[in-house]
C-alpha cells in the first residue's frame, strides 16, 4: 500500500508546494497584522490542508473552466485588501457591525474578515455556480478549528465570528444580500483582485473560446489596483489599466460588489485609462 501510494505522488502533482508569491504575501500579512487576528494568520498561512483545497480550487477553476487565479495568491491578496479597507473604513470612524452593535471589538471584525477571505473560494474546487455555498461546506471545520485556538476562553465570540464569517463567505459573489461592514470589505476586496497578474495562467493556455474569456482578457488590461485614503469619502479604490477593455472588470465585477456591499456610501471608485483622466464611478 505504502508503495502504490508513493507512486501516485510521483505520477500525480502535490497541491502543497508554495511559490514565492505566496510566500511575499505571507510576510506582508504578518507584518501588517497584529493580535488575534495575526496569531490566526500564523496558523492558517501554512496550513497544508487548506493551501491543497485552494490549489485544487486553482487548478478546477484555470485548467478546467478558463476562469481567472482563485487559489492560494488569491485568497492572501483578497484577506490583505479587505483587511487594508477594514483599516482605513476605521481611520477614518466608520464603526465595524460588531462595535457598532455593541458585540464585539474591532480585533473581533478582523478575525472574522481574515477567514472569511481566506476561506471564500474553497467551493471553486467542486463547481462554479453556487460555489459560495460549497465553500461553506468545505471551509467551515477550518473557521472552528481556528476559533476554538483563537478565543478558546470565549465560547460565545466563537459563535458570533463563526456566523459573520459564513456571512462574509455566502456573500462574496453579491448574490446573497449581506448585512455587515466585515462581509461588505470581504465582497469589495474580492472585486479588486483584477490585475493582469491574476489572468496569466489562463492568458498562456491555448483553448477553444470559453464564457470566462472577458474575465481573462479584461483582467489583462488592468495594471494596478490601488486602496488609498479618499478625499470626499473615506476610501478610495483606483483602478489603472492600459486600454478600456479592463473597464469591463470595474463595471461589472467590481461596481456590482460595491453596489451590493454595506460599505458602498464610504467609498470613492476611480478607473484611469492610459493617460486619461480619471473616470470615477463613485466620489
Amino acid at each position: 500500500m505504502a508503495e502504490a501510494i508513493n507512486t501516485l505522488d510521483k505520477k500525480y502533482p502535490r497541491w502543497d508546494s508554495v511559490n514565492p508569491k505566496e510566500e511575499r504575501l505571507n510576510e506582508v500579512l504578518l507584518d501588517r497584522t497584529e493580535g488575534r487576528v495575526h496569531a490566526l494568520l500564523e496558523r492558517m498561512l501554512v496550513d497544508r490542508e487548506i493551501h491543497m483545497y485552494h490549489s485544487y480550487a486553482n487548478a478546477v477553476s484555470v485548467r478546467r473552466l478558463g476562469y481567472n487565479d482563485h487559489g492560494p495568491v488569491h485568497a492572501r491578496l483578497v484577506t490583505y485588501n479587505a483587511l487594508k479597507l477594514l483599516r482605513l473604513l476605521h481611520e477614518r470612524g466608520v464603526k465595524t457591525s460588531f462595535e457598532d452593535e455593541e458585540i464585539a471589538d474591532y480585533e473581533t471584525s478582523e478575525v472574522a474578515v481574515a477567514l472569511g477571505a481566506f476561506l471564500h473560494d474553497f467551493g471553486m474546487g467542486v463547481a462554479r455556480e453556487a460555489h459560495e455555498w460549497q465553500s461553506l461546506s468545505l471551509g467551515d471545520d477550518f473557521i472552528l478549528r481556528y476559533l476554538r485556538e483563537v478565543y478558546p476562553e470565549h465560547p460565545g465570540l466563537q459563535v458570533v465570528v463563526r456566523a459573520m464569517a459564513h456571512e462574509a463567505i455566502v456573500g462574496h459573489m453579491a448574490k446573497v444580500r449581506i448585512h455587515s461592514v466585515e462581509a461588505g470589505v470581504v465582497l469589495v476586496a474580492d472585486g479588486t483582485d483584477m490585475s493582469r497578474g491574476r489572468s496569466r495562467i489562463p492568458q498562456l493556455i491555448e483553448r477553444d473560446p470559453v464564457v470566462g474569456d472577458m474575465h481573462r482578457f479584461s483582467a489583462n488590461a488592468i495594471t494596478r489596483v490601488d486602496i488609498l485614503n479618499g478625499e470626499t469619502k473615506p476610501v478610495r479604490i483606483v483602478v489603472s489599466m492600459e486600454n478600456v477593455t479592463g473597464l469591463f472588470q470595474v463595471e461589472e465585477v467590481l461596481m456590482t460588489k460595491v453596489k451590493a456591499s454595506p460599505i458602498m456610501p464610504y467609498l470613492e471608485v476611480a478607473a484611469i485609462v492610459g493617460t486619461e483622466p480619471p473616470r470615477f464611478y463613485l466620489s
